[in-house]
C-alpha cells in the first residue's frame, strides 16, 4: 500500500510540475471565451519578447485575439548571449497585420548583418528585425525595419565567478 501511494503522489508532483511549465495565455479580448476556430493565437518565439499587443501590456507571452487588424510591440529579450558577445537592444519594435481567425501566428525575432560600415561606426556589425509569421500557412506576412543591435564582450556581461 505504501508503495502504491509514493507512486500516486510521485505522479501528483509531476502533474503539477508540468502544469507549472505549461505556457500561459492571455486572452487579449473582451467578453466570453471563443472557440479556436474564431479566434487567432499569437505566439513569441525565441530571443523575442511581446511588450504589447494593441496597446495592452500582456501578462504572458502568448495572446488570443479576434480577427482583424493587431499591432504587436516587441523588443529583444535580453540576455541573448553568443560564444564572443551579449547582445542587446534598446529598440522596440511594431508590427500591425491582419490576424484570420483559426490561424496562429509567430512573432520572433530575425538577426540581419550590417553591410560594410567605417571601423568608428561598426557597433555589433548586426541589426535585428521583428517578424510575424503565419504558422498556418507559413508565410511571413509582416516585419519591422531593422532595428539597431549592441554588443558587449561576453567577459563584460558575463563576470567571472558568476
Amino acid at each position: 500500500m505504501i508503495c502504491c501511494s509514493g507512486r500516486i503522489a510521485a505522479l501528483g508532483i509531476l502533474v503539477f510540475a508540468l502544469a507549472a511549465c505549461a505556457t500561459t495565455l492571455t486572452k487579449g479580448y473582451e467578453g466570453a471565451t471563443l472557440p479556436d476556430d474564431q479566434t487567432a493565437l499569437v505566439e513569441s518565439g525565441p530571443y523575442t519578447h511581446i511588450e504589447k499587443y494593441d496597446g495592452m501590456k500582456l501578462s504572458s507571452q502568448n495572446v488570443t485575439v479576434l480577427p482583424g487588424e493587431h499591432t504587436v510591440e516587441m523588443r529583444l529579450a535580453q540576455g541573448q548571449p553568443s560564444r564572443q558577445y551579449f547582445f542587446y537592444s534598446r529598440a522596440t519594435g511594431f508590427v500591425t497585420f491582419t490576424a484570420e481567425a483559426g490561424h496562429r501566428y509567430l512573432v520572433y525575432i530575425n538577426f540581419i548583418p550590417v553591410p560594410e560600415q567605417a571601423e568608428e561606426e561598426k557597433g555589433s556589425g548586426y541589426t535585428w528585425v521583428g517578424c510575424i509569421q503565419d504558422k498556418s500557412t507559413g508565410k511571413k506576412i509582416a516585419s519591422t525595419p531593422p532595428l539597431p543591435l549592441e554588443a558587449e564582450p561576453s567577459e563584460l556581461a558575463y563576470p567571472s565567478g558568476l
